[in-house]
C-alpha cells in the first residue's frame, strides 16, 4: 500500500525568497532505450551562501487535484529510478547561479505510457523571527518530470454528476483518466435546461491536469438560482481524445415548506432577498439569536426538509459549517439587515 507523506514548502512571506529554479516542470517525449538530457538553473537570492540538496521522490494528486508526495519507487509509473541528476550537493554562494544537469534512461522494456517522478531542490533550515518567537524553516523547490513513452494514449470516463449548492448552483463532475496519457487540459462544461427545453445556465471550468490512473471531481461554478421546479443538468467533459464525454442528471428543485424551528419563534425569513433564510427565528430581525437557534436545530425536520434556506455556506448540505457561515455573515454585513436590540 502506498503511503503519502507531508512535504511542507515554505513559500512564506517572513522567510523571503531563499533560492529560486527557472523552471518547475520538465516534459520529454521518449522511446525505449533513449537517454535524454534536461537541465535547471538555481539561483541563490541570499546575501549569504546556501547549502543545496537535490534528491527524487514519487508524487501524484488527489481525487480534488492536491499533491501528494511518496517515497521515490512508491507508485507503479514512478520514473525516479530512471533519472539521474548531478551534483546532488553544493554550496551555492550570495547571488550565484548554477546550472544543473540531469538525464533520463528509459528502459528498453519500458510500455507506452506517461511516468512521472519529482526532482526537489532543498535549501539548509535557517531560523527566523516570527510573530514573536524563532521558528526552523526549509525552503523546498519541486521540479515534476513528465517522460512520455510513446505511442501513449489518451482516453477517460465521465464517472459522475453531483449537484451540490442551489445559491448559486454548482456541481461536481468526476473525470477518470483511463488512458496512459497524462492530460494535461481536462475541460468540464454544464449546462442547464429547464422543462420548456430553454438553457437557463452554461458554464465552464478551468482546464485540470489528470494523470494516468487518477480520478478528479472538477468544480463547476454558475451563476443560476434555479426556481422551483425541474431541470436537466447536462455535464460534458473534454480531455483531447476524439469525443466529448457527456452525463444528464434530472434535477427537481422542491418549494420551500417553512414553519417555526420551536415554540414561541415565528416562520423563518430571508430579509434580503438572496435565497438564504438568515432570520432563522421568524423575529424580523437577524441577530446573534438566529445563529443559536440554527446551531440548536440542525437535525429538525423543518431544516433537513428545506435545506436549501439554511445552507448558508452553499455546500448541499447542512451542518456546523453553515452556522459558522451565518456567524460569518452576520459579522460582516449587518449593516444591510435589520439590526438586534
Amino acid at each position: 500500500m502506498k503511503r503519502a507523506f507531508l512535504l511542507s514548502f515554505f513559500f512564506v512571506g517572513f522567510l523571503g525568497a531563499a533560492f529560486e529554479v527557472n523552471l518547475l516542470e520538465v516534459d520529454l517525449q521518449a522511446r525505449p532505450g533513449l537517454v535524454l538530457p534536461f537541465s535547471f538553473i538555481v539561483r541563490n537570492e541570499l546575501a549569504q551562501p546556501e547549502q543545496i540538496v537535490l534528491y527524487l521522490g514519487d508524487w501524484d494528486r488527489n481525487e480534488f487535484g492536491e499533491n501528494q508526495f511518496y517515497q521515490p519507487g512508491t507508485l507503479a509509473r514512478s520514473s525516479a529510478a530512471w533519472i539521474t541528476v548531478v551534483p546532488t550537493s553544493f554550496v551555492l554562494g550570495a547571488g550565484e547561479v548554477r546550472e544543473i544537469q540531469g538525464s533520463v534512461q528509459i528502459p528498453n522494456d519500458a510500455k507506452p505510457g506517461t511516468y512521472w517522478a519529482m526532482v526537489f531542490v532543498q535549501g539548509e533550515p535557517r531560523l527566523v523571527p516570527y510573530e514573536g518567537v524563532m521558528v526552523t524553516v526549509t525552503r523546498r523547490i519541486g521540479i515534476k518530470v513528465y517522460i512520455t513513452v510513446e505511442p501513449a494514449e489518451a482516453r477517460g470516463e465521465l464517472r459522475g454528476v453531483e449537484v451540490r449548492g442551489l445559491n448559486p448552483l454548482w456541481a461536481w463532475v468526476k473525470f477518470a483518466n483511463t488512458g496512459t496519457r497524462n492530460l494535461r487540459e481536462v475541460r468540464a462544461t454544464l449546462r442547464v435546461v429547464d422543462v420548456q427545453g430553454r438553457t437557463v445556465a452554461e458554464a465552464s471550468a478551468a482546464p485540470v491536469p489528470c494523470l494516468p490512473g487518477a480520478e478528479r471531481w472538477i468544480r463547476v461554478n454558475t451563476d443560476f438560482r434555479p426556481s422551483p421546479g425541474v431541470y436537466q443538468v447536462l455535464a460534458t467533459v473534454d480531455y483531447g481524445g476524439e469525443a466529448l464525454l457527456g452525463l444528464t442528471l434530472r434535477l427537481a428543485v422542491r418549494p420551500l415548506s417553512l414553519f417555526p424551528l420551536g415554540e414561541g419563534l415565528g416562520i423563518p425569513q430571508d430579509l434580503d432577498g438572496n435565497g438564504f433564510y438568515e432570520d432563522v427565528n421568524g423575529d424580523s430581525l437577524f441577530n446573534e439569536v438566529d445563529v443559536e437557534v440554527l446551531r440548536g436545530n440542525l437535525m429538525s425536520p423543518v431544516v433537513r426538509a428545506n435545506l436549501r434556506a439554511f445552507d448558508f455556506n452553499n455546500d448541499g448540505v447542512v451542518d456546523e459549517q453553515d452556522v459558522k457561515a451565518l456567524e460569518a455573515l452576520l459579522a460582516a454585513i449587518p449593516a444591510k439587515l435589520p439590526a438586534g436590540r
